[in-house]
């Protein structure tokens, strides 16, 4: 019955359909404002040329109605054989760069999806930060004083973007895709939600990793992580994260049957390491124990944050996973380097502070020179529901999306410093309390031990498009998954995904770098 389903979705795909007009002829096509479904002025295609692998790379940009506004700059990839579908890809941060399409992400590696015969698309979202340089540009929401690039970036790029690059390949084709895809993580993974939540009659499935989809919430959390470090004698140095990673790798490596440096009993973990024990003798200051300023700091990260206010749907955040081996083997996504923060933050400082700051400054008091870290939510109920409303993709509704057939993946690493993974469970559990068993229906959600944001002890490989686009075809909802280290010393190791709320326990005898080797377990 499988291999049947299969074959009729193979028999469905156009073997490699070929363009219909030369990848020159783009440039200057034009896409008039009737045919984008938000408001614009038009879009142009400003150059197309053939790649040495023959993908036709198109660039070009969506004009602003306001004309102090930045345009929406893209980039589309038509191969030469195509399989009749298209992947639109999200992008990090707070956007900025452009998001060229040749590779799915700038976090987890995946493959090239124009090698495999899809159309692929991206943006900059509306505007471009840092220069245009990605490793600036996630960390600048100084586009938000106009409030159409705002709005671009909040939600309406993801719109704008699909159809104009589905006037691009219905001129280019002959014909529209047959099948859309949207596949991001962290800003990016937001973003697919948006295209869920937002746009759902646009899209067939969507795979979303670490999202930052209660955007508004996770800048405010960000600001409380910002508070609890910044108080006088908390501040943990690299040297004390990498401490307190230590100490819990060792205490709960082994509660998953093995020990190689990745923490999968999460849960157990939590019940085992208790960060007191590293307080110093006489509350000393070393390096090789915290303070009780510290120790106060730590467990203040680690727990919700509560906003005494609604946004978008709850009124706390989860924790960051600070005491459950974020730090285990480091983080690009630290408590910073200098104990006095920067005013305004920079990249010396704690990341989730950079990130809050900005959205504070920008997106809700709208003041470049206004102090974030004296903002109460509770003082600014408006400007945060503004934020929220522009911005966030946290509701449950997935009704239309479900009804017209589409599919969702969503996936979050335990060790993620940049969006804490208890959001994601937060999102799924309100979900399921909306869907009941109707859910896996349409949503799978996995979480991946000692998987970060792009880092951690275990950075995954896991061709997710593969299973998405066969559940949408075929109509089979995807099988066990397995993920593959990709860092240096990883070996090639890998590890089943879980489904939540289960993890990956050793059998106490195979291959430990086989995903067979382990079981899903409660």
């Amino acid at each position: 019955m499988i291999e049947a389903m299969v074959a009729l979705a193979m028999a469905a795909t156009p073997a490699g359909q070929s363009p219909k007009t030369a990848c020159g002829d783009l440039a200057g096509f034009t896409v008039e404002a009737a045919r984008i479904g938000l408001p614009t002025t038009g879009a142009k295609v400003t150059s197309a040329s053939a790649d040495p692998a023959g993908v036709c790379v198109v660039k070009g940009a969506i004009a602003p109605v306001d004309p102090a506004a930045p345009p929406i700059n893209f980039q589309i990839n038509l191969p030469a054989a195509w399989n009749g579908k298209a992947v639109q890809i999200g992008g990090g941060g707070y956007d900025g760069f452009l998001v060229s399409g040749r590779s799915p992400s700038f976090l987890p590696k995946d493959k090239e999806r124009v090698a495999t015969g899809y159309a692929t698309f991206g943006s900059d979202s509306g505007h471009q930060g840092g220069g245009g340089d990605p490793r600036l540009a996630v960390g600048d929401a100084s586009f938000a004083m106009n409030e159409e690039a705002w709005i671009n970036f909040g939600h309406a790029q993801i719109k704008k973007t699909r159809d104009v690059a589905v006037a691009v390949m219905g001129r280019f084709y002959g014909t529209g895709p047959r099948r859309l895809y949207f596949y991001g993580n962290s800003q990016g993974g937001h973003e697919g939600l948006i295209a869920a939540q937002r746009f759902p009659a646009d899209y067939d499935g969507v795979v979303a990793i670490h999202p930052a989809y209660n955007f508004t919430a996770l800048q405010l959390s960000g600001l409380n992580l910002a508070k609890h470090l910044y108080a006088p004698g908390a501040w943990i140095s690299p040297a004390k994260t990498r401490l307190i990673g230590d100490a819990v790798v060792a205490k709960c490596d082994g509660l998953d049957g093995l020990m190689d440096g990745v923490v999968s009993n999460v849960a157990a973990c939590r019940a085992a390491f208790d960060v007191r024990t590293l307080r110093c003798p006489g509350d000393s200051e070393s390096d090789g124990c915290l303070t009780s300023a510290q120790v106060k700091a730590a467990i203040a990260i680690s727990q919700p944050t509560r906003f005494g206010m609604v946004i978008s749907g709850g009124d706390t955040f989860g924790g960051w996973p600070i005491l459950e081996g974020a730090f285990g083997k480091g983080s690009f996504f630290g408590l910073g380097f200098r104990s006095v923060p920067g005013k305004p933050p920079t990249g010396q400082d704690a990341f989730g502070f950079l990130m809050a700051d900005q959205g504070v400054r920008y997106m809700m008091v709208r003041d470049p020179a206004y102090d974030s870290l004296a903002f109460e939510p509770t003082q600014h109920r408006a400007a945060v529901a503004r934020s929220a409303e522009l911005v966030d993709a946290s509701s449950t509704d997935l009704d239309p999306f479900r009804a017209r057939g589409g599919k969702l993946l969503l996936m979050h690493g335990t060790v993620d410093m940049a969006i804490p993974p208890s959001n994601s469970i937060a999102y799924y559990q309100r979900l399921s309390a909306r869907y009941g068993t109707a859910l896996p229906g349409f949503l799978r959600f996995y979480i991946a031990p000692g998987f970060g944001h792009g880092d951690g002890p275990f950075p995954v490989s896991w061709n997710s498009l593969e299973a998405l686009d066969h559940w949408v075809e075929a109509g089979q909802a995807p099988g066990p998954q397995t993920i593959a280290d990709t860092s240096p010393d990883g070996g090639g190791r890998a590890r089943p995904l879980c489904e939540f709320p289960r993890w990956p326990r050793y059998d106490g005898k195979g291959d430990p770098n086989r995903a067979d080797s382990f079981a899903c377990v409660n």
